[in-house]
């Protein structure tokens, strides 16, 4: 039973990504994971099932893609890059964008880009302060969190081929504001208890 659910998951993930919200129907998910529609309402009764469920699976996803990109760079300009490859990449950006329409009409998802949003500026604040970033308060991990949504967008949007570079090159000045350090010296403070 599982392996139907993984099927049914990866199937409305690739019609959200292809289709958008608009085109997230329940005939076409069953078409995608070769199941009558009848099965998948017995996994999912209603298509807000279905999409809570898409939408999980995508913000668990992105929160490994962030815990993954964060971690263990030496430098702001290095954090700039890895956090460039993430932001565009174009099918993550389809599947939040259509799910933040869902969000629009279905309240149950906005619960989902809370937890996703709050998820985020936790591991972003964790990361600034390897640099050196007080804890004070959340807003320099919210506004990198803002920067790079837009930035997701925008190079969806304008589909330029050098948005790997634009977006590291907007990152690493942000990051380098925030940090207030030069953004090709500035290495990670060592964690406490951890070997220098």
């Amino acid at each position: 039973m599982q392996d139907r659910r993984h099927d049914i998951i990866q199937a409305g993930l690739a019609v959200l990504r292809e289709h958008g919200y608009t085109g997230f129907t329940q005939p076409r998910i069953a078409a995608r994971a070769g199941l009558r529609q009848s099965h998948l309402t017995y996994y999912y009764p209603t298509r807000l099932d279905l999409l809570e469920a898409v939408g999980r699976t995508a913000i668990e996803r992105q929160l490994a893609a962030v815990d993954a990109t964060l971690g263990g760079h030496a430098s702001l300009e290095a954090a700039a890059g890895a956090i460039a490859a993430v932001v565009v990449r174009h099918e993550n950006t389809r599947v939040f964008m259509a799910l933040a329409q869902a969000g629009d009409e279905e309240p149950r998802l906005r619960e989902l880009f809370r937890e996703l949003a709050d998820g985020i500026v936790a591991r972003v604040a964790r990361f600034l302060g390897g640099f050196g970033v007080p804890a004070v308060s959340e807003e320099p991990a919210r506004l990198l969190h803002a920067l790079s949504v837009g930035l997701a967008v925008v190079d969806l949007a304008t589909g330029r081929p050098d948005g790997t570079q634009r977006a590291a090159g907007v990152l690493q000045a942000a990051l380098s504001m925030i940090a207030g350090k030069d953004a090709h010296s500035a290495t990670p403070a060592p964690i406490e208890g951890e070997p220098r």
